[in-house]
C-alpha cells in the first residue's frame, strides 16, 4: 500500500492544534507506511486550496489521506480516500472563522463527507456532531484519539510559579475573553495570566472582544506569547500552577492532555468533548459564567491537597494517550479501506 499523505497543512507558518495533529501523526506513520508526501509550491493559502483540488488527487498513492477538514472534491474511483473532520465548528461558531473559510467549508464538507471512503473524527463528540449534520457520514466515521509527544512531561528542578496559563488560539468560541474576564475577579497581586495563542487572521473577534483584548494586554499581571517552540510551552506548562480552558466548543482539546501530562492542574468547560479528555483527573467550570469560572479556579489554587491530587490523577491520565497508538488505529482505518 502507499499512502497519499497530504501534506498542504503541514506548510503553514503558524501551528494550532490540527497543524499539531498533522505532524505528529506523519512523523509516527513514517515508519510503517510506504508513504508519498504531496505539497503545493505556493505559500499563498487561496492558491493552496485550488492545489487541494486540481492537483492532489492526481499524485500518486492507493489511498489518499487528507488531514484537515477538507478534501478534493474529486478523486478517482481507483484511490480510496481518508479525510480527518476535527469539528463542526464553523457551523457552531460560525462568527469564529474568516468569510472565505466559512463560505468554503459549507461548500466543500457536503461533497467531502459523500465522497470520503473513511472519516476520522478525534472524539465521540465530534462523531455525533458529524452525524447530525451530515446523516452520510454515518458508518464511515472511526473515532481516534490524539496523542502526546513524549516531551510533554514533567521537568526536573522546575519550581511552579504563581501563574496561570491558558493556551489556545484568539478565537471567540475557545472563551479565551471568558479566561480575561474571570482573572481580572481574581486577587491580581498574587498570580498572573499568561496566555499561549495563535493570533492567526482565519479567526474573527467582535469590537467588544477586542476592546477588552487590548485592555488586557495594558495590565501588567497579563503576558501574551505567540510562536513558541515546543520546549517552551513544556516549560511553560510545568511552570503554571494551574491551567485554565474553560473553552465553549473543542473536537478533541489537545492543551488539557499537554498540561495534565507536565503536571499541572487543570480547570476546563463541563462542555463539548472535554470531559472525554479530562475525564475525572480535572475540574469543571460552566464557560458561560465567568463566575463559576472564577470559583473553580480559586477552589483549586487555594486548596494544595487538591492540587497534588490533580496533578497524580493528571498524570496517570495523559498515559492513555499517545500518538504511537493513534498512528496504529489510522494503520488499520487505511488496510480496512483497501479492502473494502
Amino acid at each position: 500500500m502507499k499512502l497519499l499523505f497530504d501534506y498542504r497543512i503541514l506548510t503553514h507558518k503558524t501551528y494550532t492544534g490540527v497543524e499539531n495533529y498533522a505532524k505528529n501523526i506523519f512523523i509516527n506513520l513514517k515508519n510503517k507506511l510506504n508513504i508519498n508526501i504531496a505539497k503545493p509550491k505556493t505559500s499563498n493559502k487561496y492558491l493552496a486550496h485550488l492545489w487541494t483540488h486540481l492537483v492532489l488527487p492526481f499524485k500518486s498513492g492507493d489511498v489518499l489521506f487528507c488531514l484537515a477538514n477538507i478534501a478534493p472534491i474529486f478523486v478517482p474511483k481507483s484511490k480510496k480516500l481518508v479525510v480527518t473532520i476535527h469539528d463542526v465548528a464553523f457551523l457552531i461558531y460560525p462568527e469564529s472563522f474568516s468569510s472565505f473559510f466559512r463560505i468554503y467549508y459549507k461548500l466543500i464538507m457536503p461533497v467531502v463527507v459523500k465522497r470520503a471512503d473513511k472519516i476520522i473524527t478525534v472524539s465521540n463528540y465530534s462523531k455525533n456532531e458529524l452525524e447530525k449534520y451530515y446523516p452520510l457520514s454515518k458508518g464511515k466515521i472511526e473515532v481516534i484519539y490524539l496523542g502526546l509527544n513524549e516531551g510533554f512531561k514533567v521537568l526536573d528542578n522546575i519550581k511552579k510559579k504563581n501563574q496561570i496559563l491558558y493556551v489556545g488560539s484568539i478565537n471567540k468560541r475557545k472563551n479565551f475573553i471568558g479566561v480575561i474576564k474571570a482573572f481580572k475577579l481574581l486577587n491580581q497581586k498574587d498570580f498572573t495570566l499568561l496566555i499561549v495563542g495563535n493570533f492567526s487572521t482565519n479567526f474573527s473577534i467582535d469590537e467588544l472582544d477586542k476592546i477588552i483584548l487590548e485592555k488586557a494586554k495594558t495590565n501588567p499581571n497579563i503576558a501574551f506569547k505567540s510562536g513558541i517552540s515546543d520546549e517552551e510551552l513544556v516549560k511553560l506548562y510545568n511552570e503554571s500552577k494551574l491551567f485554565v480552558f474553560p473553552s465553549f466548543y473543542e473536537g478533541f482539546g489537545l492543551p488539557v492532555l499537554e498540561a495534565m501530562a507536565c503536571g499541572t492542574p487543570v480547570v476546563c468547560s463541563n462542555s463539548s468533548s472535554l470531559p472525554e479528555v479530562g475525564g475525572d483527573a480535572v475540574v469543571y467550570c460552566d464557560p458561560h459564567s465567568i463566575e463559576n469560572i472564577k470559583e473553580k479556579i480559586e477552589m483549586v489554587l487555594s486548596d494544595e491537597v487538591l492540587q497534588q491530587k490533580m496533578i497524580q490523577k493528571g498524570l496517570e491520565r495523559a498515559k492513555e494517550f499517545s500518538w504511537e497508538k493513534s498512528a496504529d488505529e489510522h494503520v488499520k482505518v487505511f488496510q480496512e479501506v483497501l479492502k473494502s
